[in-house]
């Protein structure tokens, strides 16, 4: 398994909340990219608005889950893509990044997926070290 602490990332709803106090007229809007029903393949890209009327976001982010990798994936696999998503845009904005850009449910992510292959070397997914923090690498067809 990855060798990471949990308590160091923080939670998607925490920059959410951070975002709405400073931009409260601000909005996060969520798009669908793509979606494979045969493999449970989803991506997610998340746009985060200083204004209401703002023509352009002011940061985006994406992120991809599998349906049925982990406990939540079973049911939730495009929620849990989207949450993951928004909390990048919001990190690419400069919430809450002082461990880094990774939320605390992308490394739930990166330990849900190194369990589930078994071996964080494997060949389909592993995890690599950059810059002293865990790194998702994984094929998808």
């Amino acid at each position: 398994m990855a060798s990471f602490n949990l308590s160091n990332y923080i939670p998607v709803h925490t920059r959410i909340v951070e975002f709405y106090a400073k931009y409260p007229d601000g909005r996060i809007l969520t798009e669908l990219i793509r979606l494979n029903e045969d493999s449970g393949f989803v991506c997610i890209k998340a746009s985060v608005f200083r204004e209401r009327d703002d023509a352009e976001p002011s940061a985006t982010g994406h992120a991809f889950e599998i349906r049925g990798q982990g406990y939540v994936n079973a049911t939730s696999h495009i929620e849990n893509g989207e949450t993951s998503a928004v909390g990048r845009a919001l990190a690419n904005l400069g919430f809450a990044i002082e461990n880094g850009i990774a939320s605390r449910e992308e490394m739930q992510k990166v330990q849900r997926m190194t369990n589930a292959n078994g071996n964080p070397n494997g060949n389909s997914n592993s995890t690599n070290h950059q810059n002293g923090r865990p790194q998702l690498v994984q094929s998808v067809s």
